[in-house]
């Protein structure tokens, strides 16, 4: 691999990592982890995701390399996938060690290091482009064939220790190996432009964080929600909840504001955490720095990589 491979690698990872971070920190976020909450949480903290992310962002680079090295045709995508999931599996160890055993980003490792893999054999092509549509199409091409296996296979089973796979099985909600298979319609039709619209409004990066987080929250089938009460009410509930902040304003008005405070008391009571929404809204914000800045330093200019023009 070349050094310039490999500062493509890094530099991708960084922006992965960066986007985790940024989705960690940002509040309100009603149910979720935050800088100044521990939202429905009683086992971790910002501190417990600062730890776990740091630790996994060697994954990410790891997982660049893989689809830097795949658009050379040294491999197959079904390899690909099998040699991504190994990764997955090393990167959940390291995680488990960083947090003393908490789960803080088993999904975001998933999708994570599918996404820079796909991101890693985009940047090699003619334009060395990072187009969203792109990664999210290679992802899905990358990952779609063993996640609808896994599916099928679920309807074989005659015991199911998973939520996702007990919503499938009972529901047929595929929850995120939907989100891939179909290559990521969430993220692309909800997620980043929402996330761009309050860019474009002149927002912050905590406010279009959380703007898209509730924009995604509207949408997604989050199998999460069922982690501590198997009730498919509670996915129905959420999405009812982020529409009425959006129909309210969400953070651009003080009436949305005010719901949103309301939310993070229910949510606590309620113990909902929309953890799929905000594993997705991690790779928004991931997905919108790679376009933005086409292989440059994320975390050296950081302003210039918020700011989107349309």
């Amino acid at each position: 691999m070349t050094a310039s491979q490999q500062d493509t690698s890094y530099s991708l990872a960084e922006a992965m990592t960066y986007s985790v971070l940024a989705e960690a920190v940002s509040w309100p976020s009603p149910g979720l982890v935050s800088a100044v909450s521990t939202g429905s949480h009683g086992d971790m903290d910002i501190y417990t995701f600062l730890r776990s992310a740091l630790r996994i962002q060697p994954y990410y680079q790891a997982a660049a390399r893989l689809g830097i090295e795949e658009s050379g045709d040294r491999t197959g995508r079904e390899d690909l996938f099998r040699m991504l999931q190994k990764l997955g599996r090393r990167a959940e160890a390291g995680m488990l060690r960083a947090t003393g055993g908490v789960n803080t980003h088993k999904g975001t490792i998933f999708l994570g290091l599918i996404l820079c893999a796909a991101a890693g054999i985009t940047s090699q092509g003619p334009s060395g482009g990072a187009e969203p549509q792109d990664i999210c199409r290679l992802a899905g091409g990358i990952a779609g064939s063993p996640l609808r296996k896994q599916l099928t296979d679920i309807l074989k089973e005659t015991q199911i220790t998973s939520t996702g796979g007990r919503a499938y099985r009972e529901w047929r909600i595929r929850g995120i190996r939907g989100e891939v298979i179909d290559g990521f319609p969430s993220i692309l039709q909800q997620g980043l432009p929402s996330f761009r619209s309050a860019l474009d409004q002149g927002a912050d990066m905590r406010t279009a964080v959380i703007h898209c987080l509730f924009s995604l929250m509207s949408v997604v089938q989050d199998t999460t929600l069922l982690n501590r009460d198997f009730d498919r009410a509670r996915i129905s509930y959420t999405q009812a909840c982020a529409l009425e902040a959006l129909d309210r304003g969400s953070l651009f008005t003080s009436e949305g504001r005010a719901y949103i405070r309301k939310l993070e008391q229910d949510f606590q009571l309620r113990s909902l955490s929309p953890g799929g929404s905000a594993d997705l809204l991690a790779m928004t914000v991931a997905l919108h720095l790679w376009d933005e800045h086409q292989g440059g330093e994320v975390c050296g200019e950081p302003l210039r990589y918020v700011c989107h023009s349309s």
